[in-house]
């Protein structure tokens, strides 16, 4: 892609980035009463992390782990949905992805685009770059609210796993870096619609079935708890 068209195309990302907010502003409300009512701490969570070319950036989140858990470095390299530091209503931001939305921020403020490697934290950046050749590529071109990893892998592998997690997004980044085009970009944000979509019908679907199950154990008919009472009949013979 040329300068001068990625330069348009960024400009466009912004300005359609600028409009989602808005449209999205109830979506936000509704997250800020269900975040701040059912944990302490901000609605948002903010992180220094490293952008184009290195430079480094204040990437936000919806909070949806406890406030300090970030002091904890492993959390910095791998955070599963079952670790006990992450809130009931973060569970489900994170599985559907929307912990991630304000960062359309950033997209306005010309520090993200909407597709690209997503922004990590400098300390797994580094130990990354130690373990995966040419993994500090991913600094050429501006980071992004998703790729086509985040669309194809769906969970992280555990701590011990991270190494090996990451060199198969990073394959996926690669191909993206080769190949970017506003083109592609369409298709993995198509993509991206798509997963969310099935997330959020696979979790409706999972709610309605444990009500079903609910119910259903309900109208069971508890088991009468008094004594049998047999009528013996005497033989007169």
């Amino acid at each position: 892609m040329s300068n001068r068209r990625l330069r348009g195309w960024m400009f466009v990302q912004r300005v359609i980035a600028a409009i989602s907010l808005v449209l999205l502003s109830p979506l936000f409300l509704i997250l800020w009463i269900l975040v701040r009512f059912t944990s302490r701490g901000p609605f948002l969570y903010t992180q220094s992390r490293p952008g184009l070319h290195g430079q480094p950036f204040k990437a936000f989140k919806i909070r949806t782990m406890r406030p300090g858990s970030d002091k904890d470095q492993s959390k910095a390299r791998c955070v599963l949905n079952s670790d006990p530091q992450v809130t009931k209503i973060g569970k489900i931001l994170r599985n559907l992805k929307l912990d991630e939305l304000p960062q359309l921020w950033n997209v306005v403020r010309g520090e993200m685009a909407f597709v690209g490697p997503r922004p990590i934290a400098l300390s797994l950046y580094q130990e990354l770059c130690r373990e995966i050749p040419g993994f500090e590529e991913r600094l050429n071109v501006h980071p992004g609210l998703t790729n086509l990893g985040q669309v194809c892998i769906e969970e992280n592998l555990s701590q011990d796993r991270v190494v090996e997690d990451w060199k198969l997004r990073f394959e996926a980044e690669r191909h993206y870096f080769h190949h970017r085009s506003v083109a592609y970009d369409c298709v993995i944000i198509g993509l991206t619609v798509l997963y969310i979509l099935r997330k959020v019908v696979r979790s409706l679907h999972g709610c309605s079935r444990r009500r079903g199950v609910r119910k259903d154990s309900s109208q069971l008919k508890p088991v009468s708890k008094q004594p049998v009472q047999l009528d013996l009949v005497t033989d007169p013979r």
